[in-house]
């Protein structure tokens, strides 16, 4: 196979990589309704579940550029592929809330191994709209997840648990696929002028890997909350029917999808950092929609445009890693900041599930938009960072 071919090859096996990252997590919002009532839990429950989905995962993203060195990436992607398998089958299977909860655990390790491996090996090869157009994946895994146990559940009237078996499905073929091809994971991206891979305690003395592991975190803490808490808050806190309120969790992560397919056709001409200010700042009129309660359409346009405008965070910031720090701390970067996503992702919907549970489930807006405004404060702050020392303003790899 030409070496364009095999580029291509691994290109169409990252996407679905990324449909794989994105339909459990996605899914869990509208699986966890029948859990609750199966296992008996109260929402607060949810938390533990998203808290099992981080342990083990902070260390493996921290360390993912030293494993990934040492193992080979396509091996570090096959690891992280057999994890999820085995996540799946146990979850289909889980007899109570603790299995449940450790079964995550194991699915959060296996999530994060997959999503730093093709993260790492992207960021060497890709500029921001190529990594847009990769990360279409997830947004697409996003939306079929809660679309598979709706349909599951609502219109064919099956248990939950048959919605982990389809997802065990296509985990199988994308492992058979990165068995395949583990030796063709290579990282072709050499360090500038001359510098060699950088130890981990140097990449944290670097301002920017600290203004993006936060970005991060926010970006995790908001798109999951969104997804997996605004199915209650418009369930139990707004009387929306159950399969409407699922379709419009599915539409919340399709966005991500759009989102990223529109980044990867207008962000070149825009340029990275504008793309993103604009993006922000649309993010919160999305919160501001939702969380008002003005009736049901504002709610669904609220939560629809939260998710297209989240879209193109993450992978342009990733795109970005290498300019930003060096293609020397660059994979060090690179699972430090999926780690952060990773924490986000289950502490700060942990936390508002929890102020939701003693206050009111309309807690759930106003967390959502206070993430969304610290996001964009966050982010003016690096851009200010960067003018202040002089670095570019955007600097990826070539497509």
């Amino acid at each position: 196979m030409s070496d364009d071919g095999r580029r291509r090859q691994l290109f169409a096996i990252g996407f679905l990589g990324f449909v794989a990252l994105g339909t459990p997590v996605a899914a869990l919002g509208v699986a966890w309704a029948q859990m609750q009532r199966g296992f008996g839990v109260s929402l607060e429950s949810l938390g533990l579940v998203m808290v099992a989905l981080l342990l083990g995962r902070v260390l493996v993203s921290v360390y993912s550029g030293n494993l990934a060195s040492r193992m080979g990436v396509g091996n570090y992607l096959l690891a992280g592929s057999l994890l999820m398998l085995t996540g799946f089958a146990g979850v289909a299977t889980a007899s109570g809330l603790l299995p449940l909860i450790a079964l995550h655990t194991l699915l959060g390790v296996g999530v994060t191994v997959l999503n730093t491996g093709i993260n790492i090996h992207a960021a060497a090869h890709y500029s921001g709209g190529r990594m847009n157009l990769l990360h279409t994946g997830f947004g697409l895994g996003s939306a079929l997840g809660p679309l598979i146990v709706t349909l599951v559940v609502f219109q064919l009237g099956l248990n939950w648990r048959w919605s982990y078996v389809i997802f065990f499905l296509p985990q199988l073929g994308l492992t058979l696929l990165l068995a395949r091809t583990r030796q063709s994971w290579k990282l072709n991206g050499k360090p500038a002028s001359g510098e060699s891979a950088q130890p981990l305690r140097r990449s944290l003395r670097l301002a920017p890997v600290w203004f993006g592991m936060l970005l991060f975190f926010l970006h995790g803490g908001i798109q999951h909350g969104a997804g997996a808490l605004g199915n209650s808050l418009m369930i139990d806190g707004r009387g929306i029917a159950p399969d409407q309120a699922g379709l419009w969790v599915s539409i919340f992560w399709a966005g991500l999808t759009i989102g990223r397919v529109l980044t990867g056709v207008l962000v070149e001409r825009i340029g990275n950092n504008r793309f993103m200010r604009f993006s922000m700042l649309l993010t919160i009129v999305g919160t501001l929609l939702f969380q008002a309660n003005l009736g049901e359409s504002p709610t669904f346009a609220g939560i629809a445009l939260i998710g297209l405008t989240l879209a193109p965070v993450l992978p342009l910031l990733l795109a970005d890693t290498p300019g930003r720090v060096g293609a020397a701390h660059s994979p060090n970067t690179v699972g430090l900041q999926i780690g952060s996503s990773g924490v986000g992702m289950a502490i700060l919907p942990a936390l508002m599930a929890v102020v939701a549970e003693r206050v009111g489930l309309e807690t759930i807006g106003v967390g959502l938009l206070l993430i969304a405004l610290l996001s964009f404060l966050v982010h003016e702050g690096l851009l200010a960072l960067e003018r202040r020392l002089a670095l570019p303003a955007s600097l990826s790899p070539a497509p």
